[in-house]
């Protein structure tokens, strides 16, 4: 997930993901150089699956999406069990 400025919905976003049912999963949060609480917010969390990178400027949504998709450590699997 990229954020932007987002400290309004942040919390909110978060929580919703955390208490899905599935809970193997590693969540990529990159905060895009944000100018209000959005890192400070996310730095609140103490959950192993939250991984957190902050820009130190803004690069925009698409690149930061894809700093965190570079940076993703798990494997895809299929319904069918296919990777």
């Amino acid at each position: 997930m990229a954020v932007y400025n987002g400290e309004k919905y942040l919390r909110h976003a978060i929580d919703s993901l955390l208490a899905q049912t599935f809970t193997d999963f590693e969540f990529i949060i990159v905060d895009d150089g944000s100018t209000d609480a959005t890192s400070q917010i996310i730095q609140g969390y103490d959950d192993e699956r939250i991984r957190f990178i902050q820009n130190e400027e803004n690069i925009g949504l698409t690149r930061s999406l894809n700093k965190g998709l570079a940076l993703a450590g798990g494997e895809l699997h299929c319904e069918d069990g296919r990777r």
